[in-house]
């Protein structure tokens, strides 16, 4: 399972998350690719996480969310996979 997660760093604990960050103590394996953050407001930033089972997301998510103030999840799927349900709703 593939996850868009849209989340905005917490003011108050940006220093500690980037301690983290910098000391490779959250666990980054569900991530794929970069992180990218908003220019109007970096606070904001979109990745795209992957997991084998939502349960197995939500336990690697835990320890991030306390870094921010707001989480938006939404499970996205591949472009192929995309085709393939919108043929299958045209027929």
């Amino acid at each position: 399972m593939q996850f868009l997660v849209k989340v905005k760093v917490n003011p108050g604990t940006m220093m500690e998350f980037g301690q983290k960050l910098q000391k490779a103590e959250l666990d980054r394996t569900c991530i794929r690719g970069e992180t990218y953050c908003l220019k109007s407001d970096p606070a904001v930033g979109y990745s795209i996480w992957e997991a084998e089972s939502k349960d197995i997301f939500e336990m690697k998510f835990k320890p991030w969310q306390r870094y921010y103030t707001e989480v938006e999840i939404k499970e996205v799927i591949s472009p192929n996979e995309a085709m393939k349900l919108l043929i299958a709703k045209m027929k």
